[in-house]
């Protein structure tokens, strides 16, 4: 005798996606895989750099921080106009290596830029920017009249 199962239609639309995901992950695989074995030397999708970007606060403060390695200090040039922080460069690939053949670079070289709106209340004439260990930062000072005050309560 045949027995009733109870339909979770719920249940059986979240087994139709997983499978349509696996299927789709496995269809997506197999095409960059494919495509980079022919054209691993052209990773065209990592031809523009951009680095990695931080900013914090503190209340004396913005800071942005770049990470930079391998560029030079000459290469990179910081701008603020107006209320945009502009930060340009460039990382040159090395020509010393002459006898290498080489199979596969996910490193990214040549120029970037990166631009930020910072807040309108810092001092812009005391922005300070130093670079160490690779890492560019930006220091924005906060003018006196937007830094944090504390105020008294007087007991009335």
């Amino acid at each position: 005798m045949a027995k009733l199962a109870r339909w979770q239609p719920v249940t059986e639309l979240e087994r139709w996606f997983d499978r349509f995901d696996r299927l789709f992950d496995r269809m997506l695989n197999r095409f960059f895989r494919d495509w980079e074995r022919d054209f691993w030397g052209l990773d065209w999708w990592r031809e523009r750099w951009v680095p990695a970007m931080e900013v914090s606060e503190t209340a004396d403060a913005y800071i942005v921080r770049v990470e930079l390695p391998g560029v030079k200090t000459d290469d990179i040039e910081v701008t603020l106009q107006d209320d945009i922080l502009t930060i340009k460069g460039k990382r040159e690939r090395s020509e010393e290596r002459k006898e290498e053949t080489i199979h596969f670079v996910e490193r990214s070289y040549g120029e970037f830029v990166r631009s930020l709106r910072v807040p309108t209340d810092i001092k812009a004439d005391a922005v300070e920017a130093s670079y160490k260990d690779g890492v560019l930062e930006v220091r924005l000072p906060k003018s006196e009249e937007s830094k944090p005050r504390r105020i008294e309560v007087k007991v009335a």
